[in-house]
């Protein structure tokens, strides 16, 4: 059965226009954000998943998994040496950053 489609009113702005203009407030609000797109943060993600390319969260559960993401052990919040220190990094799936790793950031 399809999904009935989601009423808005007509001087709603489109999902697409409010997600964009949520994602340019916060790039104002957290700039360091923007650090994500440097080629040296390129670089630092490309060496941790060459030097550990499976998930270090799901290896320690003993499931072999690859990893696609590099995230940070402490959260470097603007603080741009935790940003790109190797000693921070560890290589997640996108299953265990998208859920376990997010809801921990959360609830911190």
């Amino acid at each position: 059965m399809k999904r009935p489609t989601q009423w808005r009113p007509p001087s709603a702005p489109p999902p697409t226009e409010v997600r964009r203009c949520f994602d340019a407030e916060r790039r104002k609000r957290e700039p360091w954000r923007n650090w994500y797109k440097l080629a040296v943060w390129q670089r630092a993600r490309m060496v941790q998943l060459q030097r550990q390319p499976l998930c270090e969260r799901c290896l320690a559960q003993g499931i072999v998994e690859a990893a696609t993401v590099v995230n940070h052990h402490k959260a470097h919040k603007g603080d741009w040496s935790l940003f790109i220190s190797s000693a921070n990094h560890e290589s997640v799936c996108k299953r265990c950053h998208d859920s376990v790793i997010q809801s921990e950031e959360k609830s911190s």
